[in-house]
């Protein structure tokens, strides 16, 4: 196949049809304006449009390979196609040629994204993309690509989730400490919120109860609202020898720290901490097989002058709708527009992690 290469003498624009910012709502259907500008003619075989939505994974490790196990590098791959159509402009994939003239030419394109496409966005070890790519078509020459990536939000309703996400989420746990044989009473730890899905410009109140019939003192809690993005792969890759694999790969990003200070050995606390819910994508679990998007509060309680750790994790689910009787979200458009512009400057460039 024919190396792709720019040309100077080709300019092209996609427009969408009252829609400059390029964001878009799964189910919605997009039109638009295709322009090219051409100084000089230039012979084709035709003018094609692909539009594509995909989720792809990759990452590298080392594992244990060959009767002596011996560990080797290996590439973890997948990938998944929620859009992939291809439309003709102007000529045809078996045409003969044809001669476009130096002017302004102008194509209209029209479709729709279903309604079940994931949320856009980049992770360390894969990412979900849309994007147009014109192609100026030249099986005896560099073709010319030009491509134009665009975002999806998918608008999950919490109210039609299929978890229970209205009632108090509760988790708590225990730990107790060593003198020689002696153990110590014990240092117990719960952490509540008042239910489990949220959406943008909510509060998830958090409330902390330490019962601490220890003498060693809690020297701090350290709270996390996180996002958890999971990437399963769908073949490894070792050598030229690649099999079906399935392999999961976490990536977390914190999105905001609360601490708790010291609290006495032989003492009882109780903490509330507020965390407000910015523009932040939805939960995403059920519509890619190969990226999932999830959220939680991680809570790390550390006994001073003792390398043990408490660990209790509360999953929280995030939907752009809210729960009926919750207070209307706010706008999230200029959050959206920032994700916009992230996901643009990786999507600006061929996709990568291709399967």
């Amino acid at each position: 196949m024919p190396k792709e290469k720019s040309s100077k003498h080709v300019k092209c624009d996609v427009l969408f049809d009252d829609n400059s910012s390029g964001i878009f709502t799964a189910g919605d259907r997009v039109t638009g304006t295709i322009e090219l500008h051409l100084t000089k003619i230039k012979k084709v075989r035709g003018v094609c449009l692909l539009i594509s939505g995909f989720s792809a994974v990759f990452w590298e490790a080392k594992v244990p390979d060959g009767p002596k196990n011996k560990k080797v590098k290996a590439q973890f791959k997948g990938r998944e196609d929620f859009i992939k159509q291809k439309l003709y402009l102007a000529g045809s994939e078996n045409g003969a040629g044809m001669q476009l003239p130096p002017n302004q030419i102008r194509y209209k394109f029209d479709f729709t994204i279903p309604p079940t496409a994931p949320t856009s966005m980049e992770g360390k070890y894969g990412h979900v993309r849309y994007l147009l790519q014109v192609t100026l078509e030249r099986p005896w020459k560099f073709d010319h690509n030009f491509q134009q990536p665009f975002t999806v939000v998918c608008q999950a309703d919490l109210n039609q989730s299929n978890e229970v996400l209205c009632i108090p989420t509760k988790a708590e746990n225990m730990i107790t400490f060593y003198c020689g044989f002696c153990r110590s009473r014990p240092l117990m730890v719960s952490a509540t919120t008042p239910k489990s899905g949220y959406a943008p410009g909510e509060t998830i109140e958090l409330e902390v109860f330490v019962q601490n019939s220890s003498k060693v003192a809690v020297s701090e809690i350290e709270i996390k609202f996180q996002k958890i993005l999971k990437f399963t792969s769908q073949t490894r890759v070792i050598g030229q020898t690649q099999i079906p694999k399935e392999e999961n790969n976490v990536q977390y990003e914190v999105l905001e720290v609360h601490k708790i200070p010291t609290i006495e050995g032989e003492n009882d606390a109780r903490f509330v901490e507020n965390f407000i819910v910015g523009p932040i994508p939805s939960s995403e679990t059920t519509h890619s097989r190969i990226v999932a998007v999830g959220y939680e509060l991680a809570l790390i309680v550390k006994p001073q002058a003792s390398t043990k750790r408490m660990k209790l994790n509360i999953p929280i689910t995030i939907g752009q709708i809210p729960l009926a009787g919750s207070a209307t979200p706010y706008s999230i458009s200029g959050g959206l527009q920032k994700l916009n512009e992230t996901l643009n400057e990786h999507s600006s460039a061929p996709p990568a992690y291709e399967a």
